[in-house]
């Protein structure tokens, strides 16, 4: 199947973020149609809307509840059934000292965070092997290979979770389904620069390239991942964190 003349479905969840919002540009402007999931809504899904019309489908659905993604799933198989890319952007982040964590806070962001990901890489596995070919792209963060902050622990715990592939996935290969996760470095985003000019400084004093990353930038790394320029990367977690 030559996948160069082929516009293939992709699903991004967490598409209301800067990331997402990046990497849902990369796939529009290159011909291929996106289902965008998100919890709260933001402009960039009605730049989106605006710029790239029918080509966009966007639906509101909280990861944190497990019921309402069983619920998209079986009302949108149709739908699903044409996505050749899955990539997972959507995350919880809650900020609490690991000394008040409850097991609430631990189940809420494992239901985003992972429960949401295996899920519809379930799902999505058979429908791409199916049609012989696939890519899987996996957000996590540079935060698992420190342990985290002394509030993300429930956070870091969760995306480290992510990165643990199904042993199938090297099945998956002989039918060309790749399966991938990122460790997302400091990136500039509407929550970083938030935290103001002063701690942004000193963070970006630890890493190496002493800055943080634009949100193209680890676009540009997922929408390789996830494309038909990743002819042989599979079962691999890839750091993209300026040498952190």
């Amino acid at each position: 199947m030559n996948r160069n003349k082929i516009n293939y479905g992709v699903l991004v969840t967490g598409a209301n973020s800067d990331i997402g919002f990046e990497v849902c540009k990369k796939y529009l402007d290159s011909g291929h149609e996106v289902i965008g999931l998100y919890h709260k809504y933001s402009n960039y899904l009605d730049e989106l809307i605006l710029k790239y019309g029918e080509n966009i489908k966007i639906y509101s659905v909280n990861l944190s509840h497990s019921d309402q993604l069983s619920e998209f799933i079986s009302n949108h198989k149709s739908s699903l059934s044409k996505v050749n890319v899955f990539i997972h952007l959507a995350a919880m982040r809650k900020c609490v000292e690991y000394d008040n964590l409850t097991a609430k806070d631990l189940i809420d962001h494992f239901a985003t965070n992972v429960v949401s990901s295996v899920m519809l890489t379930q799902f999505l596995s058979r429908v791409m092997r199916n049609n012989s070919w696939g890519r899987f792209v996996i957000g996590s963060s540079i935060g698992v290979k420190f342990g985290g902050s002394p509030v993300t622990y429930a956070y870091s715990l969760s995306k480290h979770a992510s990165e643990f592939f199904p042993n199938s996935y090297r099945e998956w290969a002989k039918d060309n389904v790749f399966i991938n996760a990122i460790r997302i470095g400091v990136t500039n985003t509407a929550p970083v620069k938030a935290l103001g000019k002063k701690k942004n400084k000193s963070r970006a004093d630890l890493i190496p390239m002493k800055r943080f990353a634009d949100p193209d930038e680890i676009a540009n790394e997922i929408y390789h991942l996830g494309s038909i320029n990743n002819t042989f990367i599979t079962g691999q977690v890839i750091t993209v964190a300026g040498g952190e």
